[in-house]
């Protein structure tokens, strides 16, 4: 009997060290999410691509139009992207939104002098997401539909980044 409760403690203990052991398992060579080059970068060398192509078929036509050279990139620090994202995920949680992104829109500011730079373009940041709205119904559950992509009006946009004058190319 002894022999047999041995048996059973001893199987029992080794199936359990064996699980536990087949549970750990050394990480240090899975990438995490945040370790991943984001589907949608694109290289030096595509952006130079596009940047030329925009200079060639935009900006020449802008230009002429104006009467002086606009600028057509823009810096916002990363810091303050990183405090806007923030600010913009805590805000949109609060109101019932998901799906979060960013729309970014070409914009010129108006010729008035309460304005960091009248007459020139800019670029400004609106907050996005979507909100499930519900429906009434007669049944005793309710319908819902998603409103896809929204600008979300209860949140402010993000602006006044710096503008390349002149314009910095990028190769």
């Amino acid at each position: 009997m002894k022999t047999k409760s041995y048996f059973l403690i001893s199987t029992t203990c080794a199936c359990a060290i064996f699980f536990i052991a087949s549970c750990i398992s050394n990480t240090s060579n899975i990438k995490t999410d945040r370790d991943k080059i984001p589907s949608q970068t694109i290289s030096y060398k595509e952006a130079d691509v596009l940047e030329e192509e925009f200079k060639k078929t935009r900006a020449e036509v802008l230009n002429k139009h104006l009467g002086f050279v606009d600028a057509r990139e823009f810096l916002f620090s990363l810091d303050s992207l990183k405090q806007y994202i923030a600010f913009f995920e805590r805000e949109a949680k609060k109101q019932g939104y998901t799906d979060l992104g960013i729309r970014i829109y070409f914009g010129a500011y108006p010729e008035s002098k309460n304005y960091p730079d009248p007459g020139r373009a800019t670029v400004f940041l609106m907050p996005t997401g979507n909100k499930v709205k519900s429906q009434g119904s007669a049944v005793p559950f309710t319908f819902s539909s998603r409103i896809v992509d929204d600008n979300i009006e209860g949140i402010p946009g993000f602006n006044y980044g710096h503008a390349g004058k002149p314009p910095r190319d990028i190769d």
